[in-house]
């Protein structure tokens, strides 16, 4: 059982928690009181503060969304208390018949709001829980992305361990070719999973981790890389820009277009990469002077799974849907410039 000296510490509490809980809901009865007073005393002026509790229990309520047995509870008393003051005013001749119009009046007006801000606080309600569902959708899809890049991967990478070393080891000559083949397409396939991986996770909001970064300079990394292995490929102007930007997806962006150029196109068409500001934007090309896409099908080249005219086929048709997707990760446009016979030209501008 508890002590006197308990009881006397722990009272002063629960009324502190009390006020702090409660202290705009009784300085506002508070008001109502005073207000009522006023009514009884100032008689002839009784509808100054009568419209001052109107007002009083709007603003109340829009401070405090009370639940519907509060509200009816609290409308009951205001209808009460008011129009016991009113009524009074009529009978002692200080205020007319028709002002006890007021009070189904007002209690309506009152009623009105009631029904659009509980409307508005349901809405809100359905947003955030639908925001919270997206955000456990988005963790979810995080984790399977994750889960899958183990799961594709690692099987993958063991396999072809095991291919090259066939490859290594066969000795006759049959066997060589069909070790060969195999390691061939399980590189094929490493990559396709990888760009797969990658589309995933571009649905990520953090898909992106941007940097400050000399783009031009990247650009001529990127492009001197595949001139090593592709002599048909060129640098043309590059023109360097420091931008806020993700310099590895962006690169992988690159690479997906000059190697669209360069599967697409017959062996030896030049294919030229430049960079450079251009209407308040860093546009970033590849022109290849190959046999270019019909205008029927420039719409729909940056689409997963498109695939276009040129020599081969053997893609999944991901790469430029990845350099639209990093493109648009970074707040920039894509696009393709091609007539029949004349070559294409692929673009990225970023802001």
């Amino acid at each position: 059982m508890a002590s006197i000296s308990e009881v006397s510490i722990s009272a002063p509490r629960r009324t502190a928690l009390v006020w702090h809980q409660y202290r705009v809901d009784i300085l506002w009865w508070c008001f109502v009181a005073i207000n009522a007073w006023a009514m009884l005393v100032l008689s002839v002026w009784a509808t100054v503060p009568f419209h001052f509790i109107w007002i009083g229990v709007s603003l109340m309520y829009g401070w405090r969304v009370w639940t519907m047995r509060v509200t009816f509870v609290s409308l009951s008393v205001i209808v009460v208390v008011t129009g016991a003051m009113l009524l009074d005013d009529v009978f002692r001749g200080t205020q007319a018949p028709d002002e006890l119009t007021e009070i189904p009046l007002m209690a309506a007006v009152f009623l009105v709001m009631v029904h659009y801000v509980r409307r508005s606080a349901a809405a809100q309600q359905e947003t955030a829980r639908v925001a919270a569902h997206n955000l456990a959708l988005v963790e979810q899809s995080r984790t399977l992305v994750q889960n899958a890049s183990h799961v594709l991967r690692t099987p993958l990478t063991i396999a072809l361990g095991h291919a090259e070393l066939l490859e290594r080891t066969a000795t006759g000559p049959e066997t060589v070719d069909d070790a060969r083949v195999v390691v061939d397409e399980l590189n094929r396939l490493t990559k396709v999973t990888d760009r797969f991986l990658g589309l995933a996770k571009s649905e990520q909001p953090d898909f992106l981790s941007p940097v400050e970064t000399a783009v031009g300079d990247l650009v001529m990394r990127t492009a001197t890389r595949w001139m090593a292995t592709h002599p048909p490929v060129s640098l043309g102007v590059v023109v360097n820009e420091v931008m806020s930007v993700d310099p590895d997806r962006l690169a992988e962006a690159i690479d997906e277009m000059i190697g669209n150029a360069v599967v697409h196109c017959p062996p030896g068409t030049p294919v030229e990469v430049s960079a450079g500001r251009r209407a308040g934007r860093y546009v970033i090309s590849v022109a290849d002077r190959g046999a270019g896409i019909p205008a029927s099908m420039t719409a729909s080249v940056f689409e997963r799974f498109s695939h276009g005219t040129g020599t081969s086929r053997r893609g999944a048709g991901l790469g430029l849907a990845i350099v639209k997707a990093i493109t648009e990760g970074h707040g920039g446009t894509v696009r393709v410039r091609s007539r029949e016979g004349g070559g294409t030209v692929l673009e990225m501008a970023l802001p």
